[in-house]
């Protein structure tokens, strides 16, 4: 269980990352619903990190339920659990997050604009999230270790929406939903 307790610092991180700031979650489905193309874009960036937020949080509370377990057994059993779990919670997100990847390739923007390129660089972030996913559904204990390529691309993704050209409630609204 030792390996266990020294990968679930890497999930807090992720989903610290993620959402810091974003108080008691992300409900995308409550968020306030323009016609701007920038608004409608991030309620699919919402969903998405929402959908993330939520497996870090699912995984990372069943680690933490492994560590303040102090019976030997029973940790084998809940980390047992865990990973035959994950499979299905990492297709559950799966799913999700390419509906929200349709949700946000659907907004109409300008060719090689600012916020096209934005909506780009958070592509490739939900990409490597699917990926990310899809490993874990054929490698359970993979779950431990996110790939460097999710932090990557949203490093990229949070640079290239610093530079769109977002009104102020719009911009507060990225900074909530992609602060580090």
């Amino acid at each position: 269980m030792l390996n266990l307790r020294n990968h679930r610092a890497l999930l807090s991180a992720v989903g610290a990352a993620l959402v810091a700031g974003a108080g008691g979650g992300i409900a995308w489905s409550q968020a306030e619903r323009t016609s701007e193309p920038a608004d409608v874009l991030l309620d699919a960036v919402e969903h998405s990190e929402s959908t993330m937020r939520d497996y870090i949080d699912e995984v990372s509370g069943r680690f933490d339920e492994i560590e303040a377990t102090s019976d030997a057994g029973q940790q084998e059993e809940l980390a047992t659990a865990l990973m035959t779990d994950v499979p299905d919670l990492a297709a559950e997100a799966r799913d999700e997050v390419l509906t929200a990847k349709e949700d946000v390739q659907a907004v109409m923007l300008a060719d090689d604009s600012r916020l096209d390129r934005a909506r780009d660089a958070y592509v490739a972030h939900i990409d490597a999230w699917i990926a990310e996913y899809e490993q874990a559904m054929v490698t359970p204990a993979g779950v431990v270790e996110i790939e460097p390529t999710v932090n990557r691309t949203f490093d990229k993704a949070v640079t290239a929406f610093d530079r769109a050209s977002l009104d102020a409630g719009q911009e507060e609204r990225v900074q909530e939903l992609l602060a580090d």
